[in-house]
C-alpha cells in the first residue's frame, strides 16, 4: 500500500434556490468570490452538455436526442438536430457533443449517441457540418461500440494536438475495460476526420483497437486538459464509492476491475485522488477565464451523487485545496463549461432515472456570474487524509464495494432496486442461480456481469454470503 489521497466529503446546509446571489470564502478568510445565479432554460430533459460556438451562441444536448440553441437570451424552439434512430433509456441517449477547434474554416460539430434495437445496444460518434442553425451532411467516425443501459460514458473532447478525445464505460461487463480487443472502458483518440492517428500507443498492435489512448477504466465522464502543461485528467465513476480523478497518460492502464478505490497493483495506475463517499463525477473543466480571478487556474468537477461543483486548487500536482460549491442547491450537475465571457455554465441531471425521481421541473441550464453583493456562504472545504489504509478483503467487503450502492447493506434495496432480503429473488434463489447471475449479469436490468472481473472462488463466497445475509 502506498500513501494516498483520501477524500472524505461533509454534509452541508441544504436549499433549493432558482436566482440568488452567493459568496464563496475560502476556510482563511481570504480569496472571496462572490456570484449570482440565473436562470437560463427550464423544463428541460437532462442535457448532458453544453457548448459554445465562437459567435457566442450556446449549443446544448438533451439526451432524448435533441441539440438545441441558445441565442440573445432565448432558447429557440427549434432544435438545431433530432436524431432519429436514438436509445434513450436511463443513462443512454444524445450524449457527449465538441466543436473542432477550427470551427470558423469548417463548422464541424462532434456529437455521441446510442443506438440499437432490443437485443444490442451500441454507441457511435458522429461528425456533422452546422449550417443555417442546422446540422447536416453526418459522417460516422466511429461506431458499434457496445453500450448497455449504464456505464455508456460519454464525453467528447479536442485535445491542443487537435485529436478527438472520447470516452467510454464498460458497458456493465466489467472485464471488458481490460480486454484491448474491445472499445469498452476506454479513452479513445482518433484524428478529427475519423482516421487513426500515427502516434496513438497501440497502432502497430495487431491484437488492439489502434484507436484505444489508455485502458481500465469504469465509466470515465469528463475530460480536462490543463492549458499550460497540456496534462490530461478524467473523472471516473467508481463501483461503491471509489469515484476518481486520474492523470491519463498515453497507453496507461487505470486498473479497473482488477484494482479499484485504495488498491495498488504493478503495471496499473492508481488514481490520481479518490472520493469515497462517492460525489459522482461528470465534466472537469479547468478555470481560464478572467470573471473569476480566485479561480484562476483550478480544476473544477460537475459533480451528481454529490450535487455540487468540485474546487480543486493544484500547484503542478500537488493539492493546495479542495472546496465544493453549489452544495445540495441545484441537485445533480452533469455539464460545466467556461463561456466566452469568462462566466460558469452548468446543466442539472435530475430527470436522471433511477437515481432521481424524475419530477418537474425536470433540468435547468445555469449560468455563475460576479455579484458584487455578499449573500451567505456555502464554500466548504473537503478533509483530505494523506495516510495509509488497509484494504478489506473477503466476501464482506466484495459485497459492499461491488453490489451495496444498488441493493442495499442488506439486500434490502434503494428506491430504485427492488427488496431483495429473504430470498425475494426474480432470477433464482438457489446457490447455482446467484452464481450465475452475478457472472453473467442482467446487463438489461442493470446488473453487470463479474465473470473474469472477479474469480469463480470469490464469486462463490460471495453466493455464500448473499444467501447469508437473506437470512439474517
Amino acid at each position: 500500500m502506498i500513501k494516498r489521497n483520501y477524500i472524505s466529503i461533509l454534509a452541508f446546509i441544504t436549499a433549493f434556490i432558482f436566482i440568488s446571489s452567493f459568496s464563496y470564502k475560502n476556510t482563511d478568510g481570504t480569496e472571496r468570490v462572490f456570484f449570482k445565479v440565473d436562470t437560463l432554460a427550464t423544463n428541460l430533459t437532462v442535457p448532458w452538455q453544453i457548448v459554445f460556438l465562437p459567435n457566442h451562441d450556446m449549443l446544448f444536448t438533451e439526451r432524448p436526442g435533441r441539440v438545441r440553441i441558445y441565442r440573445n437570451g432565448k432558447l429557440q424552439q427549434k432544435p438545431v438536430l433530432e436524431v432519429n434512430n436514438i436509445k434513450a433509456e436511463t443513462k443512454t441517449g444524445l450524449l457527449g457533443m465538441a466543436i473542432h477547434p477550427d470551427f470558423n474554416k469548417n463548422h464541424f460539430i462532434y456529437i455521441a449517441h446510442n443506438y440499437g434495437d432490443n437485443k444490442s445496444l451500441w454507441l457511435r460518434v458522429v461528425r456533422y457540418e452546422f449550417k443555417n442553425d442546422t446540422l447536416i451532411n453526418p459522417k460516422t467516425l466511429i461506431e458499434q461500440i457496445p453500450a448497455a443501459r449504464n456505464h455508456t460514458g460519454c464525453r467528447l473532447a479536442f485535445g491542443r494536438d487537435q485529436k478527438l478525445y472520447i470516452s467510454t464505460g464498460d458497458a456493465d461487463q466489467p472485464i471488458l475495460a481490460q480486454d484491448l480487443k474491445t472499445y469498452n472502458g476506454k479513452i479513445l483518440r482518433l484524428n478529427a476526420n475519423g482516421e487513426i492517428p500515427a502516434d496513438n500507443p497501440f497502432v502497430k498492435n495487431d491484437t488492439a483497437h489502434k484507436e484505444i489512448w489508455s485502458y481500465g477504466h469504469r465509466n470515465p465522464q469528463g475530460i480536462a486538459f490543463e492549458p499550460q502543461t497540456n496534462q490530461f485528467y478524467a473523472t471516473e465513476h467508481g463501483p461503491t464509492g471509489g469515484d476518481e480523478i486520474n492523470i491519463i497518460k498515453k497507453g496507461g492502464n487505470y486498473g479497473w476491475p482488477v484494482i479499484h478505490h485504495q488498491e495498488t497493483k504493478t503495471g496499473m495506475i492508481t488514481p490520481f485522488l479518490e472520493y469515497t463517499p462517492s460525489i459522482g463525477p461528470s465534466e472537469a473543466v479547468f478555470y481560464h477565464g478572467n470573471a473569476f480571478p480566485q479561480l484562476k487556474g483550478n480544476l473544477l468537477v460537475a459533480c451528481l451523487r454529490g450535487e455540487s461543483i468540485l474546487r480543486i486548487e493544484m500547484d503542478k500536482n500537488k493539492i493546495v485545496k479542495q472546496e465544493v460549491l453549489l452544495k445540495k442547491q441545484y441537485g445533480r450537475i452533469r455539464s460545466l463549461v467556461v463561456g466566452p465571457d469568462g462566466y460558469l455554465y452548468i446543466s442539472t441531471s435530475n430527470f436522471d432515472l433511477p437515481e432521481s425521481k424524475g419530477e418537474k421541473p425536470y433540468d435547468m441550464i445555469l449560468r455563475l456570474r460576479p455579484s458584487g453583493t455578499e449573500n451567505g456562504q456555502i464554500a466548504q472545504t473537503i478533509l483530505s487524509n494523506n495516510q495509509t489504509s488497509k484494504t478489506e478483503t473477503g466476501p464482506a467487503a466484495i459485497f459492499k464495494q461491488l453490489c451495496a450502492s444498488c441493493h442495499g447493506d442488506k439486500l434490502q434495496g434503494t428506491e430504485t432496486v427492488y427488496n431483495l432480503s429473504g430470498g425475494k429473488f426474480k432470477h433464482g434463489a438457489d446457490k447455482q442461480s446467484i452464481i450465475n447471475n452475478i457472472s453473467k449479469g442482467i446487463i438489461n436490468k442493470g446488473m453487470p456481469a463479474w465473470n473474469g472481473a472477479i474469480s469463480k472462488k470469490d464469486i462463490e463466497k460471495l453466493a455464500d454470503y448473499i444467501l447469508e445475509i437473506t437470512k439474517g
